[in-house]
């Protein structure tokens, strides 16, 4: 009984010290977000801890690979995950997001007047999904943006090879693709290799940091066809016909795979739902008469 006493005090101590920590930030918003140059509270923490890990970076090889690591995907995920976070941001919400699980779910099991071993479960259990969430939705982010490209681009490959033949170079069709495409992360990777471009990176170069940037086999055959036929002076229109003919196929195949795949899916609720009931609505009858025999 005093241990449970014990642990609880401890999480009442720590969240109580997150507690006020995270009002005093809130009572100070416009200062801190002045300062920070318009971050949130939350940034403005993550920010506070990941100075720790930076200054680590270098004598740690662990922390630079998960480093490393964290910021393709923030690359990939476009910068937006977690108020665009960075990547020593987003490893030190492993570390302040469960503190902030204690500091809710703690007080409240107090409140409820739960047991101190039940307070202890809850908090170890949300704790753990919030040390786990930072990675996993940055990696979900990451995936989901990728797939959002990989479907928008045949089109745009369509809105660049018409204004090739009508004339326009690869630059101007870039610039068409933007004018007309709803936002999205093909708008915002073009845009990117424009804005490249303007500060004096050459086509080739911006063209191969979108591929770099994405990370898809199919990004890497399409951004690098349209760099070297740049480089060999090729017919742009072609090649943009190409990659949006390979696109397609691609798509079809990972279509057909998710097809094949839907029936294996499918068996499983099919035999540990559906079928016990079948079961329980035939058999039911005759083993409840054998019972009463």
């Amino acid at each position: 009984m005093k241990a449970d006493l014990l642990i609880a005090f401890l999480c009442a101590a720590v969240s109580a010290a997150v507690l006020a920590y995270l009002f005093v930030r809130v009572l100070f918003g416009a200062k801190s977000q002045a300062s920070a140059g318009g971050q949130s509270a939350l940034r403005s923490l993550l920010s506070l801890v990941a100075v720790a890990f930076e200054r680590r970076r270098g004598t740690d090889a662990e922390l630079d690979r998960t480093l490393t690591r964290l910021e393709k995907l923030v690359v990939q995920a476009g910068g937006k995950f977690l108020e665009g976070a960075t990547a020593a941001e987003v490893f030190a919400a492993r570390f302040v997001f469960p503190i902030l699980a204690l500091a809710v779910i703690v007080p409240l099991g107090l409140l409820l007047k739960l047991s101190g071993g039940a307070v202890f479960i809850l908090a170890a259990f949300f704790a753990a999904m919030m040390y786990a969430y930072p990675e996993s939705g940055l990696k979900s982010a990451a995936q989901e943006r990728t797939r959002r490209f990989t479907r928008e681009l045949p089109g745009s490959l369509d809105v660049m090879r018409l204004v090739s033949q009508s004339g326009g170079d690869l630059l101007s069709a870039i610039r068409s693709v933007i004018e007309v495409s709803a936002p999205g992360p093909v708008r915002e990777e073009l845009a990117h290799a424009i804005a490249q471009v303007a500060i004096g990176s050459s086509l080739v170069d911006a063209l191969n940091g979108i591929a770099a940037r994405i990370g898809t086999n199919e990004a890497n055959a399409v951004f690098s066809t349209l760099a070297q036929s740049i480089e060999m002076g090729t017919s742009v229109s072609e090649n943009l016909k190409a990659a949006a003919q390979l696109m397609r196929h691609a798509a079809r195949v990972r279509a057909q795979a998710h097809a094949q795949k839907a029936v294996v899916n499918m068996s499983f609720p099919l035999l540990l739902l559906i079928l016990p009931g079948i079961f329980i609505v035939l058999f039911a009858p005759l083993v409840i008469q054998y019972v009463n025999r």
